[in-house]
This record gives structure tokens, sequence and C-alpha cells, in this order.
């Protein structure tokens, strides 16, 4: 489906999105409208929890043009764990690219299991059997979340029923102790609205182009406000992902120049470089603020800034720890607050406390 959580702003590119195939996923079609309940979770949540919701969170519904989508019930907060579902498959990395493992994987499935598998999008990807398209067209890249640094991917039958949008509410994370694709709302959401992720590998892309991407890949376009304007903030929405380009680019020159001085370069210098990065950064926070990209771009974003103070030599842990809690307070929304990389942002909040 969509690269998630690649730690872009280390290779200084921005990702919102997760996958194996394609970056982008269309709307989901089906011929049945379901309602599915989806427990409010707490973070350690278990298989046995789930089977006592505590509140109904999201429904599935038919729409009139994109297939099956999930709805809220009821109004949901910010940093919520509204979907927290067991894959039916779940792939190494060598095994993702293998069509024999994944058909093994498939038939190893409980029958209600096969029968559910099969009525999830099919983007009819050539040369490809039944159950190997459909995976590839809804599986989750887990990149980024496995402990031991590993990719692999994961296809959930609830977590599949989300569609896109470039203005994303949700933020999906794998969460490798408890073997469960989640989603955390990273904005506030009104009852009856939909549920909605961003699938694409870069969000500083232009409409015209994601467009282009979605119809090779999948045949669809999306019409968010972002791809469809309906307002006037929404028609300077292209501006704003073109000045993401631009400070992305110019944190990266910055990247090369610093590296490419390593030990030699100056204090005056290393200043310098680093000011001028994290002027760009400064920037690119604000855009993705304004375009509600406040996952993981966003806090990809403030590691960079932390990064970039500490790159200065002369080190202010005040500036440090600024970054890195505004780095916490997005990772805790999107990820949850027993997600690897919130706990690591904690020890070195930590360590920059205590020295």
């Amino acid at each position: 489906m969509h690269k998630e959580f690649a730690s872009q702003l280390e290779s200084l590119s921005l990702s919102e999105g997760s996958g194996v195939s394609t970056p982008t996923q269309p709307s989901h079609t089906g011929s049945d409208a379901t309602v599915s309940p989806c427990p409010e979770l707490d973070d350690t949540s278990s298989p046995e929890s789930e089977l006592r919701p505590q509140d109904t969170l999201l429904e599935v519904l038919s729409t009139p043009d994109r297939g099956l989508a999930v709805f809220t019930r009821r109004k949901i907060k910010a940093g919520t764990l509204i979907l927290a579902e067991t894959p039916l498959i779940f792939l190494s990395k060598a095994d993702e690219n293998d069509a024999v493992a994944i058909e093994k994987e498939f038939y190893r499935l409980s029958r209600p299991d096969q029968k559910a598998y099969l009525k999830l999008f099919d983007a009819q990807k050539s040369r490809m059997s039944q159950v190997v398209s459909i995976y590839y067209s809804n599986c989750y890249n887990c990149e980024g979340f496995k402990l031991d640094g590993t990719g692999g991917s994961a296809l959930g039958a609830m977590a599949s029923r989300i569609n896109h949008s470039c203005i994303p509410n949700v933020q999906f994370s794998y969460h490798e102790p408890s073997n469960k694709m989640r989603f955390f709302t990273i904005r506030d959401i009104a009852r009856g609205k939909e549920v909605v992720s961003n699938y694409e590998r870069t969000v500083t892309d232009v409409a015209a182009k994601r467009q282009r991407k979605q119809q090779m890949y999948y045949g669809f376009t999306c019409r968010c406000e972002a791809c469809v304007p309906r307002s006037e903030f929404w028609e300077k929405s292209d501006e704003r992902r073109k000045g993401m380009h631009d400070a992305i680019r110019t944190v990266q020159v910055c990247e090369k120049r610093f590296v490419d001085r390593d030990a030699a370069i100056a204090q005056v210098e290393r200043v310098e470089i680093a000011t001028e990065a994290l002027e760009a950064l400064a920037k690119l926070e604000t855009l993705l603020s304004k375009e509600s990209l406040v996952g993981v771009p966003l806090a990809n974003a403030y590691r960079s800034m932390a990064k970039w103070e500490e790159r200065k030599g002369e080190i202010d842990s005040r500036e440090v720890m600024k970054w890195k809690t505004r780095e916490l307070e997005v990772c805790t929304n999107a990820f949850g607050k027993d997600a690897q990389r919130t706990m690591d942002i904690r020890v070195k909040l930590e360590e920059l406390r205590a020295g």
C-alpha cells in the first residue's frame, strides 16, 4: 500500500504513508455495508479487551462514490486509539515480495477470514493472482516499527477499509509487542465524519502529481480538499506543499555541506549551517501545521530540529529539549505512550535533564 513511518527527515524527505508496492491505495469497494464496533482501547490493549468494547467508535458504511468507508459514531479527540487489530497476515521483509509466501499465509487463514480477505479491495494488479493482488492493494508497511529494525508488512480486515485522504485524521503504526495494527487520531474528528489515512510516500507532491500517480496505480483520484479545493485556504495547498519541498531541499543541502566537512568544519561554519537548516525547518513546521499534516511528517521535523540544535556544537539543552518535547507530544498522539519511538524520546529527554 504505502510507505509508513520511513525516517524521512533523517534521509531528508517527508513520508506519511505505508506499504509494499506502490504509494497509494484507492477507496475500498464492496457490495454490503457492515457495521463494525471498535472499542476505545488503552495503549496496552489485549485481545480480551477487544472482545469487551467499552465504547463503540467506528462503523463501516457504504458510500455513493467511495465504496466502503470507516466513519466515527461519536466525536473523538486527537490522540485516541480508535483501532487496534491483529493482522490477518503479517509477512517479513523477505516474504512480502514472494507471491508463494503470500498465498501460503492466505491458505492458513480460517475459512471466515479467507472470505473476509477476498472481499477486500483488489486493484487487479497484472500478472498476479487475486490473493496476491489483494495483499499488495491493502497491506501496510511496518518498517520503522519493528524492534529489530527489520521491515515487514501487515494486512488487517478493518484497517483495509480506511480510505485515503491527503489530509489524514489518523496515523497508522504497528505495535510489535501486542502484534497490533493501530490507528490513533491525530486531529479531533466530529461524529459521523470519515476516518482517513494518507497513503502517499511523500506529502510534498502537488495535487496534479498525486492524482497522476493515483490514477496510474489504482484508477482513482483523491478528491479531498487539498486535491479539489473548496475554499480560498485550500486553494493555496499546492503553494504550501511546494514550500515544504523547498524547505526540505534546503535542509538536504545543509546536510551535505555538514557531512562533507565533518571533522574539518570550523565552529563558525558549524553554527552557520545549523542555523540555515533550522530556519528552513521552522518554515517546514509552519507549513505542515497549516496543511494539517500533524502525524509522522511533523514528528520528523521536530526530530530534525533537535538534531541540528545539537550539531551547533555549543549545545543549548533547553532548545534541544524544546524540540524533543514537541516531538514527544506528536508521537504520543500518533503512536501512543507505549510506542518504541515515544519511549525512546522520553529516555532522551531524561538524559538531557540529567546532563
